[in-house]
């Protein structure tokens, strides 16, 4: 089997060399003919102004795509295997959850997680809820669950001098680091631990993954066939990066080193990202950062397009910062491709900029009729055409089918506008940065202002304009020039409906969230009937099929009932052996029109019921796809407006 394996590992590799290749010679013989023969000398100096601009944006674009390539051409042959650790080996853990204004019942169940993780000898393992937001409520839970609570009178310095500070109240050799909505599984420490068996590692970073839909496969209706946004950063570059030792620590559901963080000075302040800072001083002093791509903690994407931009304006902000603070570039301690790595995941911040120069491009055409390249009709199928195919073949197959240029262009297109601002003025100042917890308790709900559609509606209007100009055009002279930056004009016009379509949210009916889960369960219906002026109660009990489950509430199928409200019930869920009352039931659209939401009737149940069931709820693998599972052109566009009209 091993073999087989190898042999298999090995035949990747090669065609993924060969691909890799193919790639390197059509960009290459592309950038030759941009650089020398596009550059519109006769349409004056403004046309070769905006020439330079835009190829020097393709040229980051091309140099980012070319190092993650390079990274991931031979993913398969990084050992990725848990080391072996004899149980009696296994060291002292402290497990940090730093707080400040989540909501109790997230943190209730982050701390339940924890205490529910597998170690040989449970004494070992310390759990620390670090609270800086000096709250009684939490300071009780921490005594109900027989944790230790942490705070501080002055609160500096954030996420990092809240870690800092437990650090000193600590001791173990090794900290687990959790979000405070983050939810480990069972075997997180067995298989992040023993990595530290091996010398030298300074920390281990396992994936951020998320239970609920994030808001792109929740917006566009997809989160049956496209997997979590962030997969293909933690499942894939991140582990790639191995090969370099340029993996980035990611703040949460990671390992770290005491003896490494107090050598480094503890984590990092003065930025907004204390995780990426962190990690690059702990790899500057020949520490190694280990990436591994099993899924072994869940958490909550945000819930509000508002709430996505802010955080995503702190990451790029704090990515910035920290490769100022850092000097990462003028380092001797740091290898080439270790520089490369950092350089390229602080550059990948300024895409906002490549993306509005991508789109204003074929604009200025459109309704200026200044040319930024000089090509025909031909010259793009012999020159753009082949780089586009094999750079997308190359990063389908290196992602694992987790990610297509589409994609990327469509996440990337919908953060553009509100994350310019922020890079542009990024290193400008000297005002202080304010770290604000990404508030992820709220029910997804549609409530995403108005004002964060105007950019793709804005967009959709210049593109629709300028390809109507176009085609008005098409009949007079260079129309193969009219060809291609009309190509580009609904390629962009297609982002932005996407992008709008994420913004503007969904119309939903309840405040719930439903994982797609099956199991089998005993439902026992509560019915009533009269008879001569009383009210006899009966029960009778049924085999039904739960189809999904969340927090509050569970689909339970009935192959027997009619339209219209059920009444309350209790459900003997096998998988757990647990009873929960569950309130009356409203009839869900579905093809089988026999689906009924029922809502847990938690004043109704105990204590170890509600963990038990938690436990079941999270404590699993990801139900939400792993891969892409369609990737039409206009497959999401077509399937998230027709959803639209039929209000579901």
């Amino acid at each position: 089997m091993e073999k087989q394996e190898k042999k298999t590992m090995k035949k990747n590799t090669g065609w993924n060399k060969f691909f890799i290749i193919l790639t390197m010679i059509f960009t290459l013989d592309y950038l030759i003919w941009r650089i020398f023969f596009t550059i519109p000398k006769e349409e004056g100096i403004l046309s070769v102004i905006f020439w330079a601009i835009l190829l020097i944006a393709e040229c980051v674009g091309l140099l980012e795509m070319a190092v993650h390539f390079y990274n991931m051409y031979d993913y398969d042959r990084v050992n990725l295997h848990t080391p072996y650790m004899k149980k009696e080996d296994l060291p002292e853990v402290d497990v940090f959850i730093p707080t400040i204004n989540e909501d109790i019942t997230l943190l209730e169940k982050t701390l339940y997680a924890c205490k529910q993780m597998e170690y040989p000898d449970k004494n070992k393992v310390h759990i620390y809820l670090c609270d800086d937001g000096n709250r009684q409520e939490v300071k009780e839970l921490a005594e109900k669950m027989l944790i230790y609570y942490v705070t501080r009178s002055e609160h500096k310095d954030a996420k990092a001098g809240n870690l800092n500070y437990a650090l000193q109240k600590s001791s173990s050799p090794y900290i687990a680091v959790f979000d405070a909505d983050m939810m480990p599984k069972k075997k997180f420490l067995m298989r992040t631990i023993p990595w530290f068996s091996k010398e030298q590692i300074g920390f281990v970073q396992t994936p951020q993954n998320f239970y609920y839909p994030d808001l792109f496969q929740y917006n566009l209706y997809a989160s049956d066939h496209i997997p979590n946004e962030q997969d293909y950063f933690y499942k894939v570059v991140q582990v790639a990066k191995n090969k370099s030792n340029s993996v980035i620590f990611g703040g949460s559901n990671a390992v770290l080193s005491r003896k490494v963080l107090e050598e480094t000075g503890g984590f990092v302040t003065g930025v907004v990202t204390e995780d990426f800072a962190t990690g690059i001083e702990i790899e500057k002093k020949g520490y190694k950062g280990i990436a591994i791509p099993e899924v072994l903690a869940s958490g909550m994407p945000p819930m509000t397009f508002k709430e996505l931009v802010g955080q995503r304006r702190r990451w790029a902000k704090g990515c910035i910062q920290s490769g100022k603070k850092t000097r990462f570039l003028f380092s001797k301690e740091l290898t080439f491709l270790q520089k490369l790595n950092y350089l390229t995941a602080i550059s990948y911040w300024y895409t906002p900029v490549k993306r509005l120069i991508y789109f204003m491009a074929p604009l200025l055409f459109a309704f200026f009729g200044i040319m930024i390249v000089k090509c025909r009709l031909y010259q793009v199928f012999l020159f753009w055409l082949p780089m586009y195919i094999s750079g997308n073949i190359c990063m389908r197959r290196f992602s694992r089918n987790i990610r297509t240029t589409k994609w990327t262009d469509i996440y990337e297109t919908t953060l553009a506008p509100w994350l310019l601002p922020t890079v542009l003025t990024a290193n400008i100042g000297k005002k202080k940065s304010i770290f604000r917890v990404t508030d992820k308790s709220a029910a997804r709900k549609n409530n995403s202002a108005f004002h964060y559609t105007i950019p793709y509606i804005a967009g959709i209007a210049l593109s629709m304009i300028g390809i109507v100009r176009l085609v008005g055009l098409s009949g007079r002279e260079q129309t193969y020039t009219y060809c291609v930056i009309l190509f580009w004009l609904f390629l962009n016009l297609y982002f932005m409906v996407m992008a709008l379509y994420t913004a503007a949210g969904r119309k939903v009916k309840t405040d719930y969230q439903i994982q797609n889960i099956c199991a089998e369960a005993v439902f026992t219906l509560k019915t009533e009937r009269k008879a001569e002026a009383e009210i006899q109660a009966e029960s009778k009990r049924y085999t039904a099929e739960c189809k999904g489950f969340s927090d509050n509430f569970i689909v339970v199928e009935f192959p027997f009932l009619k339209q219209g409200h059920s009444k309350d019930g209790n459900l003997f869920l096998k998988e757990t052996e647990i009873t929960l009352p569950l309130k009356r039931g409203i009839l869900q659209n579905s093809d089988t029109g026999n689906q009924y939401v029922y809502e847990i009737d938690w004043e109704n149940a105990d204590t170890d019921t509600y963990y038990r069931y938690m436990d079941f709820l999270h404590n699993r693998m990801p139900v939400l796809p792993q891969e892409l599972k369609r990737n039409g052109i206009f497959d999401e566009c077509i399937t998230a407006l027709i959803s639209r009209l039929m209000n579901e």
